[in-house]
């Protein structure tokens, strides 16, 4: 069976072969950060992330949901002077409640809010001298922005429920796939930790923009799969040649899933459209895609919202505006009533404050309805 490491140029430009062998040297064949293809723009992207990396300050990385920024916040750790100690990420949207997310960044005190039950770090303390990464750091709740603007200006930071400042030296990778200009200007984002987050910026191309790269990207999808799974497959002309004029709104998280379901489910050696087509678009955005079968599936009697929405919106797989236009289309159909909402998506009433505050923080309830009393 082909090795892939054997084979590293064909799949990996200069700068992505000195990230993969950094990594590896310091955790392993599992922690490799692999970053395939040649195309100019990618090899323009990794030459500047080499540079940004050897340096202290914050970094902001700016793209669309699929391109791999938690890989790349990784790099900017492995190549910079702080590789040898921790790398810590947090999943902002995860923590829907503010004591949630201050705790995660800074840890609490025994009985400082319903449910702590025991003295707890947050990721600060623990990556004291590394790296903590800020996933889709445009839903951080204001309360933590205040107090991680004071703990990237001073150092300093207070767990919540004591009285006693703590010091930790971090530097901060974010992300986010959402304009934090248009957020300041909603009022929803704080400008001067913008300044703060944005030291320098990095914005990562799109697939669709970085030319063959995505050829490169299935033959080593299917490359790992062979070595897995132990069956050669490929992909026939005609698939191909649909593939190529794709636009790939979900960039390598997408393609990943694409070379996986053909693999899967073709029957022989080669993949043929059939075998993936319906993970396809069909030329339709994704967000009404989307929408139009969830909500059919929310209607339905498999419906489960905190299931088919909740977490893939924390996951990053739905958007905002998807969940808002489901949202929009069920109070359509229940008359503008919160209530009669969960009736109707069968959300147990018992879970309708769960919901409100899902809404409410992640600003998810779509305008022109009245208030979630009526």
């Amino acid at each position: 069976m082909a090795d892939v490491t054997a084979r590293e140029g064909h799949f990996f430009s200069e700068p992505a072969l000195r990230l993969r062998a950094a990594s590896v040297r310091l955790s392993g064949a599992a922690g490799a950060i692999e970053i395939v293809g040649h195309s100019a723009r990618l090899v323009e992207m990794l030459g500047k992330l080499e540079k940004l990396a050897r340096y202290e300050e914050p970094v902001l990385i700016h793209g669309e949901s699929g391109v791999g920024k938690e890989s790349l916040a990784q790099a900017i750790h492995v190549l910079g002077p702080r590789r040898h100690r921790p790398f810590v990420s947090v999943n902002c949207p995860q923590y829907q409640e503010g004591n949630l997310t201050v705790s995660e960044l800074f840890g609490h005190r025994k009985g400082s809010f319903t449910g702590a039950i025991a003295d707890r770090k947050g990721c600060f303390e623990t990556a004291d001298g590394g790296v903590v990464f800020l996933d889709e750091i445009g839903d951080l709740s204001m309360p933590a922005q205040v107090m991680l603007l004071r703990a990237i200006a001073s150092g300093e930071f207070q767990p919540l429920g004591s009285d006693m400042v703590r010091r930790a030296n971090v530097r901060i990778v974010s992300a986010t796939n959402r304009s934090l200009n248009q957020l300041v200007a909603e009022r929803h984002f704080r400008n001067d930790l913008l300044f703060r987050l944005r030291y320098f910026l990095f914005e990562p191309p799109p697939l669709r923009e970085r030319g063959d790269d995505w050829r490169l990207l299935l033959d080593y999808c299917l490359e790992r799969l062979h070595q897995r799974y132990g069956i050669a497959k490929r992909f026939d002309a005609d698939a191909l040649t649909l593939l190529a004029s794709y636009p790939w709104p979900g960039n390598v998280r997408e393609l990943i899933g694409i070379a996986a379901t053909g693999y899967a489910l073709s029957d022989g050696d080669l993949i043929r459209a059939h075998d993936f087509a319906d993970r396809l678009e069909q030329g339709l955005p994704a967000q009404e895609s989307d929408v139009d079968v969830l909500f059919h599936r929310l209607q339905g009697q498999s419906g489960d919202f905190w299931r088919l929405v909740h977490h893939p919106f924390i996951e990053r797989d739905l958007s905002r505006r998807d969940v808002r236009t489901l949202v929009a289309r069920g109070l359509r159909d229940a008359q503008g009533s919160y209530r009669r909402l969960l009736e109707l998506w069968r959300i147990p009433a018992s879970h309708y404050q769960k919901f409100m505050d899902f809404l409410r923080h992640h600003r998810l309830k779509p305008q022109g309805f009245g208030d979630e009393e009526t």
